[in-house]
């Protein structure tokens, strides 16, 4: 059975809570666990396409499809990823920020960044705030189509009905537009981190690995005895 992997959001890190959260799961279960840092090449110069390309060459390196957690952006280029071909076992999006690149190019929130090529964004991770230049609204036209995104891999989406930050409607949508998708509505914000969704996305994962062969090739939870290395 494959990694699990953990994509965080947009000025956030690899060690944020629901990160950790991941983490502390797959490691009290042995599993290989991996959460990569998405400021690429920097907050300052961060751009959707560097994320992206650095995801799929994370997911190349696995001899068995791993499981991936995206939150918010992180859920954004997972799915990305997932469209343009990787081999995913399970997709579980957070709270994806579908429609990120057009909230980001026609908002009103956005338009000092958009005249000025730049801004102050809190980046939750270094607990201050960062500059974010001009390279992400030159790329955010790459990736303003994801409102046409089908995925093939199995994907479950949770999102919070008291979300703030991206609209639960974006989610709908994308439920719509793939069917096979299931969409898990909770009563929570945008950071998901109550105890009953951090419960919800334990039993998701539960239920991943409860499908995975056992040793003796009946159902039950692969528990290797040392995690790869990463």
């Amino acid at each position: 059975m494959g990694a699990l992997v953990y994509l965080h959001g947009f000025a956030s890190g690899p060690a944020g809570s629901k990160a950790s959260h991941c983490r502390a799961w797959a490691e009290s279960r042995r599993l290989p666990f991996h959460a990569p840092d998405l400021n690429l090449p920097t907050f300052e110069e961060l751009t959707l396409t560097a994320q992206v390309r650095a995801v799929e060459r994370l997911l190349r390196e696995f001899k068995d499809p791993p499981v991936v957690v995206g939150s918010s952006l992180g859920g954004l280029v997972g799915a990305a990823a997932a469209h343009r071909g990787c081999a995913i076992r399970q997709l579980i999006l957070l709270a994806p920020a579908f429609g990120f690149a057009q909230r980001r190019m026609h908002s009103p929130e956005w338009t000092v960044y958009r005249e000025c090529g730049e801004m102050e964004v809190f980046h939750h991770a270094l607990g201050r705030t960062q500059c974010l230049g001009p390279a992400l609204l030159g790329d955010l036209p790459h990736w303003a189509d994801d409102g046409t995104w089908r995925l093939r891999v199995p994907t479950v989406v949770i999102h919070g009905k008291r979300d703030e930050s991206v609209p639960l409607s974006e989610s709908e949508a994308f439920a719509v537009r793939n069917p096979q998708a299931k969409l898990v509505i909770v009563d929570d914000d945008h950071a998901l981190l109550s105890p009953a969704t951090l419960a919800k996305l334990d039993s998701l994962l539960e239920g991943v690995w409860s499908q995975a062969p056992s040793p003796t090739g009946g159902p039950g939870l692969h528990r290797p005895r040392r995690p790869s290395p990463g």
